[in-house]
């Protein structure tokens, strides 16, 4: 605090030696000095009477401009006066007394990086929880100390909150510093200053929680940091849009407390002061997705549409965009997606991304109702999400309407589709008994949880005369339930169509019948009347009926 030592001494000085105070035996004592215009007791009040009125004009009179001495006025850098010593490196405070130490700039820093070093000369005595004012000294400034520029019991900006580049994130000593006025335990009791437990989850740590300021998501109600709120309509509603990162860059992370932000973002930087994109008084959107600052919207965002339904009110703060990506990581797929051969798989939990399938399309691209219909985003397909191209109600292909492709043929079967028992019963029950669905016991007479895949699935064994799945055609008894032929597989009469071959799905009458036969078996079969011919099983057959 150099600053006000040095005009302190000057006047304690003057005050104590007088004009021409010259030498004496006694004058590191506080006895009366008979040889100099200094009172008793100078040494302990010089650094007042220096920071007074005249203060540092009356000190020079007589010790110098340099406060070397001159005449019998000894000089205020002495290592050793009368066998004390005086100040060896100089009377002045640590700082520049010119007046440019006033500029925040100056000496912000070196405030923020320990308050009790302005303490000793600007503030009142006292430790942690003592609460003392800043209103000492600083004669440019009205003698008033920090106060007089800070306010009463301030010692730092009103609003070293932010957002602003004077905020606190580069303060030091806090454990000493701030707990003058902050508590002892910085939860503001007992203190004039604030608690922090409210922007921090702990004062240990100094974990931060991002909800004391925005909400999680901002609900509409004013953010400490914006001028005007912002409600975000049913964006956190949407897992999937990774809540903040994917039009702001940056959220908080899992464990809560600070920042998980996408590479593009720029972050506190402590060992240069700066305050990063957050907290820079601008709001950070997604230039990726054509964020449009006139009717904060997104020009491109690929699951939706800048339309009334999805744009936001203003904040009233500056836009600054940046490249965070076309979801920010928050679009577990590539762009497009809307080839099946792409979202087919995952669709149906084929891959490490959707290992639950339609449950993890869902958050993005279903509504809120029970059951869910999967008529959101999507803006390629018109914005009605997995509808857009397939039927209403539906998520997968389906028969009639604008996709007349059955889940049940060729390369779109369900029969690899995984997780069934979780993604199916969205909408098909829990039991996949039938809910908004239909039931899958109406394709599946075997129970379609004990036997998910496999012959007896749809046709049971032998084949009982119900109509299978899909087929106008009665699933023929015939000679299934004879003796001989109950022991056979079914590959034995119908391995050219064998369960999730093309050909066991085209419906075509009649059934697709090709014989795997061994030794000297041999049969044919004639189409056109349904009958087989050959030997078989050591028992020959003639024009056999089916």
């Amino acid at each position: 605090m150099r600053a006000f030592f040095y005009p302190i001494l000057m006047l304690v000085l003057l005050t104590t030696f007088g004009c021409g105070g010259g030498g004496g035996s006694d004058r590191n004592s506080d006895a009366p000095d008979t040889n100099a215009a200094h009172p008793a007791g100078w040494i302990s009040q010089h650094g007042a009477a220096a920071n007074s009125s005249p203060g540092y004009a009356a000190c020079v009179s007589c010790h110098g401009g340099d406060l070397r001495g001159q005449g019998g006025a000894p000089s205020c850098y002495s290592a050793s006066f009368n066998g004390q010593s005086c100040h060896a490196g100089g009377p002045g405070a640590p700082h520049p007394l010119d007046g440019t130490y006033l500029d925040p700039a100056n000496h912000g820093p070196d405030a923020k990086a320990d308050l009790t070093v302005c303490q000793g000369c600007h503030g009142q005595a006292g430790g942690p929880g003592s609460n003392p004012r800043f209103n000492r000294g600083i004669r440019a400034a009205g003698g008033q100390g920090c106060e007089s520029c800070h306010g009463v019991n301030l010692a730092h900006p009103a609003a070293w909150a932010g957002p602003n580049n004077t905020f606190h994130y580069t303060a030091g000593n806090i454990q000493t510093g701030c707990t003058l006025c902050h508590g002892t335990a910085l939860n503001g009791v007992g203190g004039v200053g604030v608690s922090c437990l409210g922007c921090h989850d702990s004062v240990t740590t100094f974990t931060l929680d991002c909800t004391f300021c925005h909400g999680y998501p901002p609900t509409g109600t004013a953010d400490q940091a914006a001028p005007s709120a912002v409600a975000h309509r049913g964006a956190a509603a949407v897992g999937l849009h990774n809540v903040c990162v994917a039009c702001h860059g940056a959220k908080e992370n899992a464990s809560g407390g600070y920042f998980s932000a996408v590479p593009a973002y720029a972050l506190f930087n402590k060992s240069t002061n700066t305050p990063g994109a957050h907290w820079d008084g601008r709001i950070n959107m997604n230039g990726d997705t054509a964020y449009n600052a006139t009717n904060f919207g997104c020009d491109t965002a690929v699951c939706h549409g800048n339309d009334l339904a999805h744009q936001l009110s203003d904040s009233q703060l500056p836009v600054v965009l940046g490249n965070y990506g076309s979801g920010s990581g928050a679009i577990p797929h590539p762009i497009p997606f809307t080839d099946p051969a792409l979202h087919g798989p995952a669709a149906k939990g084929m891959t490490a991304a959707f290992p639950n399938g339609l449950v993890d399309c869902q958050p993005c691209h279903a509504s809120a109702t029970t059951p869910p219909r999967f008529n959101v985003g999507i803006a390629a397909a018109g914005g009605t999400g997995c509808e857009g191209c397939h039927n209403d109600f539906t998520a997968h292909p389906s028969s009639g309407g604008r996709d007349n492709v059955p889940w049940y043929n060729g390369g779109v079967r369900h029969d690899n589709a995984q997780a069934f028992t979780v993604q199916c019963a969205l909408c098909h029950g829990a039991s996949l008994q039938g809910d908004f669905g239909p039931a899958c016991t109406s394709c599946h007479p075997g129970d379609p949880i004990a036997n998910p895949s496999g012959c007896v699935s749809c046709h049971n064994l032998p084949p009982n005369g119900d109509v299978p799945a899909g087929n106008v055609r009665p699933n023929r008894t015939g000679q299934h339930s004879r003796g001989g032929h109950v022991s056979q597989t079914c590959a034995t009469c119908h391995s050219g169509a064998v369960y999730r071959t093309p050909s066991h799905f085209d419906f075509a009458a009649p059934a697709t019948v090709q014989f795997s036969l061994t030794g000297t078996d041999t049969m044919t079969f004639d189409a056109a009347t349904s009958t087989c011919t050959g030997t078989c099983h050591t028992k020959a057959h003639t024009g056999f009926g089916w």
